[in-house]
């Protein structure tokens, strides 16, 4: 009697373990169908001077290396356009408009003519929600390049949604259907802007 008393603990032991791995498989396996984008992933690296991997200082840092970098070149060299651009343009990618904005003026000032600094003022003042300021960077980007298509979208987008003028607004989705070939969701975006 004794003995099936042991039998029977070892027993309820073992299919209490099983029950649980059981159970643990289950919701693991549940989980992951729940979660397919989730793995580990381990890969050996060989490292570099100092004990890091090559690139991990970089991917550590991320955007704000890149902002070091740019930070660096203008204490260095105030009126390096480049570095002014590629920090706005850092700045714009953070989504810190104020930030942007600074970098950028500066570039503008050493470059007026140039549209691809416009742009991204515009994009900085668009985001702000400082819509006249946008619609003067993208005027004056049609005053450099009158067929720009991404400036006489955006101030469509500018004129229906923000100004209230549709009849403007359509004069400018029209003119980027007219001058547009290439860019098929542009094209897309001016029909459905002037279809609604």
């Amino acid at each position: 009697m004794r003995l099936s008393a042991i039998t029977l603990g070892r027993r309820a032991v073992i299919l209490t373990v099983v029950l649980s791995a059981a159970a643990m498989f289950v919701t693991s396996f549940v989980y992951r169908m729940n979660h397919p984008n989730l793995f580990v992933q381990v890969q050996h690296q060989p490292t570099r001077e100092g004990g890091m991997p090559p690139g991990m200082g970089e991917a550590a840092n991320g955007p704000m290396a890149k902002v070091k970098e740019y930070m660096a070149r203008v204490d260095a060299n105030p009126d390096d356009k480049e570095a002014l651009v590629g920090l706005g343009n850092a700045f714009l990618m953070m989504r810190a408009w104020d930030r942007a904005l600074i970098p950028l003026a500066h570039a503008r000032e050493l470059d007026a003519g140039d549209t691809g600094v416009l742009k991204a003022i515009g994009i900085a003042y668009f985001n702000k929600k400082e819509f006249d300021k946008a619609d003067a960077a993208y005027q004056d980007i049609l005053a450099i390049e009158p067929n720009d298509t991404l400036a006489l979208f955006n101030l469509g987008v500018i004129n229906k949604y923000y100004f209230k003028k549709m009849d403007v607004a359509r004069t400018y989705f029209e003119k980027v259907l007219s001058l547009e070939k290439n860019d098929s969701e542009m094209i897309k975006m001016a029909r459905q802007e002037l279809a609604e």
